[in-house]
């Protein structure tokens, strides 16, 4: 996991690289123990395309930066 972080931290900008990559690792990890591990309501059964369009942004936000105001596809559920 830690050779993984190095190699995310090297294509992420420079400022706080090291963070930002250990952040979405964690992120990461959490989301597959609550899904699978834990089996929290919700998560557990949630299709991953779901999970995904919701977790797209805060994945961007801390990896690059947010996003420019306006640019951001909506992450309302489908009806």
């Amino acid at each position: 996991m830690t050779e993984r972080q190095r190699e995310a931290a090297g294509q992420l900008a420079d400022d706080e690289a090291d963070l930002r990559a250990g952040l979405l690792g964690a992120l990461t990890i959490g989301v597959v123990i609550g899904r699978h591990l834990l089996e929290l309501e919700g998560l557990r059964d949630a299709p991953p395309q779901r999970i995904i369009a919701l977790l797209r942004h805060a994945f961007h936000d801390i990896a690059h930066g947010p996003m420019e105001p306006g640019s951001r596809a909506t992450t309302a559920p489908a009806r």
